[in-house]
This record gives C-alpha cells, structure tokens and sequence, in this order.
C-alpha cells in the first residue's frame, strides 16, 4: 500500500505567508502543497504578504456610456428652457476668457526655456525624435505669436462688439422705424384695381 498523504497545516502556511518573506515556491516545499493551492487559498481569504497593502477591490464594469451622459444632455436643455442669455453677458465671458488665455500664454512663455529643456531630458531615446520634434513645436515662438493673435483678434472682436452704434447706423435705424410703421413716410401700397359687374 501507499503512504497515508500528510494532511496540510493551512493555519501554518497562512501564517507563514502573512509573517515571512518565504516565496510561495518555498512555503509549498515545506508544508508539501501545491503553489497553486496556496495562490487560491490566499486570494480567497484575502491573505496579504508583509510589506504590501491591502488588496484592492476588484473593478467594477464601467457605467454606460448613456448613463454617464444623460445628466450633462439634462443639463443642457434646463440651459436651453431657461431665459436666453444676454448679449452683454456673452461679451463679458468672453472678455474674461480671452483675459485667463493670455495669462497662460504669458506664464508659458515665461518658462520656456524650462519646458524646452525638460522636453529634451525627457526625450533623450533615439526612437523618441518624432515626439521630441512635436512637442517642442507646441511651445515654439510661432505657435505662441500665432495664439497671441487670434487671441488679440478675440479681444478686438468682443470690444467692437460693445460699442454703440455709430452716427450713421443710428440715422438709419431712425428712418426704418419712421418707414415701418405705416406713418406718414411709409411705403405706399400701389393703386387696387376695382372691378365692377354691371
């Protein structure tokens, strides 16, 4: 007959996998199991190796795509049922964008010789000329003078469109109004043609 098998001492290898730094290679030799038993055992009962964490909770599926966006579309159109934004409002967002965006692009350009040189130490591989090459593009002089002008563009076009009506487009609103009302410098219909049956 064969040999009785040796019942396994689990009280003894969880101890042994929690308190020392024994591989579970080695803890399967001396108590006699397999490394496999041993990984399933202590994923099991959650069993943690000295020195690391606690482990992490399994991941969960992430949330569909039309649940993460029906609140943002609800938010949009309780925007859109409200009362219309005014046209002044506009304008002073916009102001105080373009006002944020060349704070940046002044921060930016303050420390471009920083970014240049943290772009070159971080880029030193041979395969890494491509990513190199973009990314000094990204905060080269041109790029920088092209953002600088559309964003003085911007502001030109917010400022003008604050400013009164001038002299000329005023008189002429003047003479729609006095032409629109069927007052006394309105277009006159045409003669109606009457006809009679005798």
């Amino acid at each position: 007959m064969g040999k009785a098998k040796k019942p396994i001492d689990w009280t003894g290898v969880e101890r042994d996998y929690r308190k020392t730094e024994l591989s579970v290679r080695e803890l399967s030799r001396w108590y006699g199991c397999d490394e496999k038993a041993i990984r399933l055992r202590a994923k099991a009962g959650e069993w943690v190796r000295p020195g690391a964490s606690a482990p992490q909770p399994t991941p969960q599926d992430p949330q569909p795509l039309a649940d993460a966006v029906a609140p943002i579309v609800e938010r949009i159109r309780t925007k859109e049922s409200a009362e219309p934004v005014r046209p002044e409002a506009i304008l002073d967002r916009g102001r105080d964008l373009v006002v944020r965006m060349m704070d940046e692009l002044e921060v930016t350009t303050s420390y471009i010789d920083e970014m240049e040189e943290q772009i070159l130490a971080d880029t030193k591989g041979k395969n890494d000329g491509p990513r190199r090459e973009a990314m000094l593009k990204a905060v080269s002089l041109s790029t920088r003078a092209g953002t600088l002008k559309n964003l003085a563009l911007a502001a030109k076009t917010l400022a003008e469109g604050n400013v009164p009506d001038g002299k000329k487009k005023q008189r002429q609103a003047g003479a729609d109004e006095s032409t629109s009302g069927g007052g006394k410098f309105a277009q006159r219909n045409g003669p109606r043609l009457v006809a009679s049956n005798p």
